[in-house]
């Protein structure tokens, strides 16, 4: 069964009238549709947020990468030095911060020595 082209004309036209009065209503009521980034806009104004610019999230992404390298340079001689404390000890005059010290500068130079190698393209 065929529909004649003037049924679906007058379906498609009922449609599009039922749609404009619902359009119309919700404007009426003042709760007109609005975009989702003008609404966080409005949130953020709201709660007093803040916003970094890329220059501050480059200050903070520094900090965490310089933070995390000084963990990882720092962390192993600490453990060692107060391990070292517990089990056997000093030797007079020798300090866990003594001992921390020469343990940072330690791996500070290998790092310095490794890069220097791979730079030089040698000790593959």
């Amino acid at each position: 069964m065929q529909i004649p082209p003037s049924a679906s004309t007058n379906s498609d036209d009922l449609e599009e009238a039922r749609f404009r009065a619902r359009m119309a209503r919700v404007s009426l009521n003042g709760a007109a549709p609005r975009s989702r980034s003008r609404d966080r806009d409005n949130e953020d104004e709201g709660k007093g947020g803040f916003r970094l610019g890329w220059i501050g999230w480059l200050v903070i992404d520094s900090l965490v990468v310089l933070g995390t390298v000084a963990a990882v340079v720092v962390w192993p001689p600490v453990e060692s030095c107060r391990a070292q404390d517990k089990q056997v000890g000093f030797y007079a005059g020798d300090t866990v911060e003594k001992c921390i010290r020469r343990g940072v500068s330690q791996r500070v130079a290998n790092a310095d020595q490794r890069i220097k190698m791979l730079l030089r393209g040698s000790g593959h």
